[in-house]
């Protein structure tokens, strides 16, 4: 008998199916699945192909598809755009959970004008790459940097720009805390964070919360410790250390980052992104991270659909600050 809740195990195990069944595995594209989460979520506008509603038309063509394999040997598969222009800037796309490289792309397009080559990846669990255990951003941070490290071997980039959405957001925030070497290395300039939340035992109490029955209300605390147990001693990933509170140190100057979120946001609190913003800039000395809050709509990472041209405005000003 396990000595951790079925609850615990079943929550895991939901969260890892990304509550979808594959239907036709593939590559070049997006790979085939019933999603019943996404099908439910299509039903509002704003939830229905964001590549589609900001009219870019090239999300299906990529220049270029390849596959590389994160440092625990785990199968990414990525996608390029090239900027019709030829250049040495790189904007790297970072999608959320449950989420692909196809779906983060509508973030990202934008900053094509500004002179930008574009590439997105799948994370481990996710779109066409290999399956492993979600973490949350522990394994997607070694992800995020065997991307990287892609293109600075392939393109010699003169710099890089990280957008992340939601865990993507998370990720990228992880990363920019604990990986300056590396940063500094492969020419990573700025970051734009989008509905991202700042700590993972937080988001998975209210997780667990929102989609355990009402029954269970009472038993929430023992399910989120049992599967941080079940994290920790099963997939040797430690969540609770995954908090920017405790990840962020004195006396370091950061890559400067933008926190975008929605004050109604029903998955991530719109608060998370204030507090990192300010903390990041209390603890730099500094005012070079900047905030946008948006006080109308409900919808997680969709900002940018609502607010089509205040949102690109601002991050492309917030960009021409920070590029070479």
């Amino acid at each position: 008998m396990s000595e951790y809740s079925n609850i615990a195990h079943k929550m895991i195990e939901m969260w890892n199916s990304s509550f979808s069944k594959t239907i036709r595995h593939r590559e070049e594209a997006a790979s085939l699945k019933i999603n019943f989460v996404k099908s439910i979520n299509s039903l509002n506008s704003t939830n229905r192909n964001s590549n589609k509603k900001l009219h870019i038309k090239e999300y299906k063509k990529p220049t270029a598809n390849f596959t590389t394999f994160s440092r625990d040997g785990i199968k990414l598969v990525s996608s390029v755009w090239l900027n019709p222009k030829p250049s040495k800037k790189w904007v790297i796309g970072v999608h959320g959970f449950n989420s692909s490289r196809f779906d983060v792309l509508y973030l990202t397009w934008h900053y094509r004008t500004l002179g930008y080559n574009i590439i997105t990846f799948d994370f481990r669990n996710h779109g066409s790459s290999a399956t492993d255990v979600v973490t949350w951003g522990y394994k997607e941070k070694w992800d995020l940097m065997t991307i990287i490290s892609w293109v600075t071997q392939n393109y010699k980039p003169e710099e890089i720009g990280l957008v992340g959405t939601s865990m993507g957001g998370f990720t990228i925030n992880y990363f920019a805390l604990t990986e300056e070497k590396f940063i500094e290395e492969n020419n990573i300039k700025w970051a734009i964070s989008d509905s991202a939340y700042m700590s993972v035992s937080k988001l998975l109490k209210g997780m667990v919360a929102n989609n355990a029955p009402k029954i269970f209300e009472n038993y929430v605390n023992v399910v989120l410790e049992d599967m941080l147990k079940i994290y920790k001693n099963e997939y040797l990933v430690d969540l609770v250390e995954l908090d920017f509170i405790n990840l962020i140190e004195a006396k370091h100057k950061y890559i400067p980052i933008m926190y975008i979120h929605n004050r109604f946001d029903r998955v991530t609190n719109f608060l998370d992104s204030f507090k990192m913003q300010d903390i990041k800039n209390n603890i730099e000395e500094s005012n070079v991270n900047e905030l946008i809050i948006y006080d109308s709509g409900m919808n997680h990472t969709k900002s940018i659909i609502k607010f089509t041209d205040d949102y690109i405005i601002r991050t492309s000003d917030f960009v021409k600050k920070h590029q070479i």
